[in-house]
């Protein structure tokens, strides 16, 4: 008959999971009451698998194990089943689980971020680090990447492209960074997409880091009152339409969502920039507004979900007592054809767009009413009313916006609140980079447009400014289509049929690429 486990393991695997979330803290800059034992790591969380494998090389480090043997990526899916494989592993190993000294913050303690900046722009360490940091940096750094990819050292010189010329990847980088940020007791570390190619280059910006002076106090990454501007000495200048407006703009920290955040600031509203998988990218966002002299506030999570939301509107409400305008850009759907999207797919496009435009809705309608009324403007595509191959999961989702947007209308119009929605075109930006052959769509969109010219995201701020304000006070429940014309053509890019070896024998003459005829789609090019 089996042992009932003693009150001691118990303890002990509370203390490991405690454990694993302060590493998960020190990586993410998540607060902890978010890192929960069940909370799915990338669905709910927005962790990718850049930052798991982070997080997997610092609970590594913090206990002891080699960090290839703790789940990662689509394995680690909850910080509960990283712990419990901490868990049997330490069981299984006579590692003390002693935490060494300041491996990770303490819970009073602001999370630690995980980027370095390259040595112009990087941010200033909140410590400085001991003597031990300084001399011997290349040989420690080296030590360091030769521990985590087993490589032997030798070929490990200064110079070598990790990448290139040694085929150390994005993911495996970000574990050796994470294990070295600790190595070096610096309170940043680098991220590989800043092209820190060779040993040579971080050694570089770990030395920026160690001589940078240190700061009184790290500024709080929670929401807090916004910058305001001191008054200027000269003359008054003129008031702007949009002063003392409160503004959240949801999925804001880049793209459409940024450019629309930034328009409000300059017309004097307070604007609240909210991102979820995008967060250094608000947060960037909200400093260049304050840097502007504008007004703004960083508000991390996610519309998907409840629990996100609640601390969201609740930081409003404290802080603002009331909200004047919402503007619904956070959006989600697969880029590719039918065959592809699954009903997870399906599920994250409905739950952000539909469900969540709505939740948004409805949680700042009696800020509204509050303050005498608002405007809400939802965000759609033009493509939800025709056919574009490979946008199918966000232009059904999005027709489905469209037509929430119009129930908003009457149910909210009693409270003075008007809603109405954005329906964009192909906008320039990086969204149009995830089609398939981006560059030819680009070029046929732009020979289909009267005009030959795309819409660029300052097109459809133009609007969506112009649909909060007061000169569109009777407009209501309307999509205003900001596309230049391009839905009132035809397309002309159509699937063909796509050959699987279940279906019929393979043609070595047809080439397909995401089930699409390369050959037809080349042959339309005008």
């Amino acid at each position: 008959m089996p042992s009932l486990p003693t009150q001691q393991g118990a303890d002990t695997a509370a203390n490991v999971l405690e454990r694993v979330r302060r590493c998960a803290a020190s990586v993410t800059r998540y607060p902890l009451d978010i890192l929960t034992v069940d909370a799915q790591l990338e669905d709910e969380l927005g962790i990718d698998s850049v930052k798991l494998a982070e997080i997997a090389a610092v609970v590594g480090r913090e206990f002891k194990l080699p960090a290839e043997l703790l789940p990662r990526s689509g394995k680690a899916r909850t910080l509960g089943a990283i712990a419990d494989t901490v868990t049997r592993l330490l069981a299984g190993s006579s590692q003390p689980q002693t935490p060494a000294a300041s491996t990770v913050p303490a819970p009073g303690a602001s999370p630690v971020p995980s980027t370095w900046g390259t040595p112009a722009s990087s941010p200033i360490l909140a410590a400085p680090p001991g003597p031990r940091a300084m001399p011997n940096l290349e040989q420690r750094v080296r030590a360091v990447f030769a521990q985590v990819t087993r490589y032997p050292e030798e070929l490990l010189t200064p110079q070598a492209d990790l990448e290139d010329e040694l085929g150390i990847d994005s993911v495996k980088q970000a574990e050796v960074l994470a294990v070295l940020t600790k190595e070096l007791g610096l309170d940043k570390g680098p991220a590989p997409s800043q092209r820190l190619r060779t040993i040579a280059a971080i050694c570089e910006a770990a030395r920026a880091q160690m001589g940078r002076p240190t700061t009184s106090a790290a500024p709080s990454r929670e929401a807090s009152a916004p910058v305001r501007p001191s008054p200027s000495p000269v003359s008054p200048q003129p008031v702007l339409p949009f002063a003392g407006k409160i503004a959240l703009v949801t999925g804001s920290g880049k793209g459409i969502g940024k450019v629309i955040a930034t328009r409000l600031a300059r017309a004097g509203a307070i604007v609240l920039v909210n991102s979820f998988h995008s967060r250094d990218e608000g947060e960037k966002t909200t400093r260049e507004i304050l840097a502007d002299g504008g007004k703004a506030i960083h508000l991390w999570g996610s519309v998907a979900h409840e629990e996100h939301l609640e601390r969201m509107f609740s930081t409003i409400a404290e802080q603002f007592g009331g909200l004047d305008f919402l503007v619904c850009n956070a959006s989600n759907g697969l880029i590719g054809p039918f065959d592809r999207i699954t009903p997870r797919d399906w599920d994250k496009a409905f739950r952000t767009c539909i469900t969540g435009t709505y939740e948004c809705a409805m949680r700042a309608r009696p800020l509204m009413a509050r303050r005498g009324g608002g405007s809400i403007v939802t965000m759609s595509t033009s493509m939800s009313q025709r056919y574009m191959h490979d946008l199918g999961c966000q232009g059904v989702v999005k027709a489905g916006v469209e037509s929430l947007t119009r129930y908003l209308a009457a149910e909210l119009a009693p409270e003075g609140i008007r809603t109405n929605c954005v329906s964009a075109g192909p906008v320039h930006g990086e969204l149009l980079e995830m089609f398939p052959d981006a560059a030819g769509r680009i070029a046929r969109w732009e020979a289909a447009t009267p005009g030959g010219q795309l819409c660029t995201a300052e097109d459809v701020a133009d609007v969506t400014e112009l649909l909060l304000g007061p000169k569109t006070q009777r407009v209501n429940g309307a999509i205003w289509v900001v596309d230049a014309g391009l839905s009132g053509t035809v397309d002309g890019l159509l699937p063909v049929a796509t050959e699987t070896k279940e279906r019929r024998p393979s043609n070595p003459a047809r080439h397909h690429t995401h089930g699409y005829d390369v050959r037809a789609l080349l042959a339309r090019e005008p």
